[in-house]
């Protein structure tokens, strides 16, 4: 990302620290993250996790939709690492993990 020209409003060291962030950011967490909570359905889930841990019975009950449709928004917010799951014989509850508390603080300031 280097450039000819020095025509930039900061110094020189100071851009190429901006480029070496750049250079080697990875970004793929956030990325993961951003993306699971591109669905309305699913920043909803985390809003919902906020109150209480829930089973997959009780979302697919809240928001009538089939189990396997449920199943594959839980399992975006738990491959991003927004929530956990524990099963207890028959029934998996699921609840934020400390990062998915934390995109809950960010959800609720826009509420």
């Amino acid at each position: 990302m280097s450039t000819q020209s020095n025509d930039y409003r900061v110094d020189s060291e100071t851009m190429a620290d901006l480029e070496a962030i750049v250079e080697d950011s990875d970004l793929a967490g956030a990325l993961d993250i951003f993306e699971a909570l591109a669905d309305e359905r699913r920043v909803l889930v985390m809003g919902l996790l906020d109150e209480s841990e829930l089973c997959v019975c009780d979302l697919v009950e809240i928001f009538d939709i089939e189990y396997s449709k449920l199943s594959y928004h839980l399992k975006v917010l738990k491959d991003a690492g927004l929530v956990s799951a524990d099963r207890d014989g028959n029934y998996v509850t699921y609840r934020p993990t400390a990062c998915g508390e934390d995109v809950i603080d960010v959800i609720e300031q826009f509420e």
